[in-house]
């Protein structure tokens, strides 16, 4: 009799089908945790080149606004010689100090403006008029090659980033055409030019919700008149100085408004959801951004070598001692009210205190805001007591007010020394109503800009360099 054969196992058991499961499932749960980080980091990776196209993008429009500049950066201009305007605002927080704020997230500096004139010969800049004041069906195109620009930042919602919060801000850069003569309704009518009366819209941010247009509003004419060139040189023609109309005695003092990142914003700005503007978005370049900085060239800065690396005053790091050289991008008035700090080769800073008394810009302190400005002339012979010495336009009346036995001598810097210091012919101020907040030129600027890109945790800088030497 054959032995029965051993009948071979034709299945798994349940332990076994079990324990391959398990296998299975472990395996592919590594292989989705893979192609997850691997779906994150190009992700990330596609956030961030967005982000630095959006940066470089950013960087060509200030640079191209920049390289048509249309003013001389030598204060202070002649108002006949038609140039327009630079102007720097300097915020008192910066990026190793919060200006004041008792907790900030991070020393950020988030309060600078930067506003000029600037002219493009190929490319018209484009904007909207309403040819209808009131009547928002009726808003053309106009076209001109020269604009106001202004660059800015406005606060948006704060980022929750693990247990902290991070401040972000949006960058507006806000175009105003520059057309001293509109030859189109509502400024011409009856064959001749007009103006708009100031009770068809009685705001700014009304008329601006409507016009691309750089203008200026007179109260005593109850008129909004177009801007050229030469009203631009006067400071208290531009877009947000001198919101009430009035021109006076105080006309060389017309500030930036302190409260432009306030919410509400102050009048003009119509950048908010409750303006109930139909122009949201429509200024927005950058959204997410950290930190806006404009710094100035100053020759006479010091410089303080940690390492390898150099530092200027504003810088993280930056000490008195250990100084090597002179000349760097700096803050207005980055050493407060005092210019001690200089390099050992002994140069004078330009920019370190908080500027002239007489142009009635400088802040009571350190924690005020500060401003370049290419000026203007007018102060000596526009009709008012800008200095308020119960003597008007004495530097320009014929006589000798000041007892100095010179009859209104010249009041700039004969000697190009930029100081007013008597030592060139007719170098003297002492006639002089008002001063720039700084005599100095300004050489070159530099611009910061900082963003943070939310997906990637990631923060990008990119730097702008300007010179205003000619080659």
């Amino acid at each position: 009799m054959t032995p029965p054969m051993n009948n071979p196992r034709r299945g798994m058991t349940l332990v076994e089908m079990l324990v391959a499961t398990t296998c299975t499932l472990i395996l592919m749960g590594a292989i989705a945790q893979v192609f997850g980080a691997f779906g994150t980091a190009v992700s990330d990776s596609r956030s961030m080149i967005e982000l630095d196209a959006q940066l470089r993008s950013v960087a060509w429009r200030l640079r191209n606004d920049l390289a048509g500049a249309t003013a001389r950066t030598v204060p202070p201009l002649e108002v006949e010689a038609g140039e327009g305007y630079f102007e720097i605002v300097e915020g008192p927080k910066t990026d190793t100090s919060s200006g004041g704020n008792a907790t900030p997230v991070a020393p950020a500096d988030i309060d600078d403006v930067l506003l000029f004139t600037t002219r493009n010969t190929e490319t018209p800049y484009l904007g909207k008029y309403d040819s209808t004041p009131g009547n928002t069906t009726t808003t053309k195109t106009m076209e001109s090659q020269l604009a106001e620009v202004a660059w800015f930042l406005r606060p948006t919602d704060t980022l929750t980033v693990g247990s902290q919060q991070v401040a972000t801000y949006t960058l507006f850069r806000r175009q105003l055409l520059v057309v001293g003569y509109v030859g189109f309704s509502p400024f011409y009518g009856n064959g001749a030019a007009n103006f708009v009366p100031w009770a068809s819209y009685n705001s700014w941010a009304s008329f601006f919700d409507q016009f691309d247009l750089s203008a200026q509003y007179q109260q005593p004419l109850g008129a909004i008149l177009p801007n050229s060139l030469a009203d631009l040189t006067r400071r208290e023609t531009r877009f947000m100085h001198n919101l009430s109309g009035t021109i006076d005695a105080t006309a060389g003092s017309f500030r930036f408004p302190a409260n432009w990142q306030t919410s509400p914003p102050p009048d003009g700005l119509i950048f908010d959801r409750v303006k109930n503007s139909t122009r949201v978005g429509e200024d927005v370049v950058l959204a997410n951004v950290l930190a806006f900085d404009i710094r100035v060239f100053d020759p006479g800065a010091p410089v303080n070598v940690a390492g390898d690396t150099a530092l200027v005053p504003g810088d993280g790091g930056f000490a008195a001692a250990g100084l090597a050289a002179n000349g760097g991008y700096v803050d207005l008035g980055w050493n407060g009210s005092q210019a001690s700090a200089v390099a050992t080769s002994g140069l004078r800073p330009r920019f370190a205190d908080l500027g002239e008394p007489l142009s009635g810009l400088r802040p009571a302190n350190a924690t005020g805001p500060r401003a370049w400005d290419t000026w203007s002339t007018h102060h000596e012979s526009n009709g008012f007591d800008d200095d308020q010495d119960g003597v008007i336009d004495e530097g320009a009346d014929g006589l000798d007010n000041d007892s100095d036995g010179k009859v209104d001598e010249s009041p700039y810097d004969a000697d190009g020394d930029g100081l007013y210091n008597n030592l060139g012919a007719g170098d003297d101020p002492g006639e002089l109503e008002t001063l720039p907040p700084y005599r100095f030129p300004l050489r070159g600027i530099e611009v910061r800009l900082r963003c943070y890109e939310p997906s990637s945790r990631q923060v990008r800088q990119v730097t702008i360099r300007h010179s205003f030497v000619p080659r």
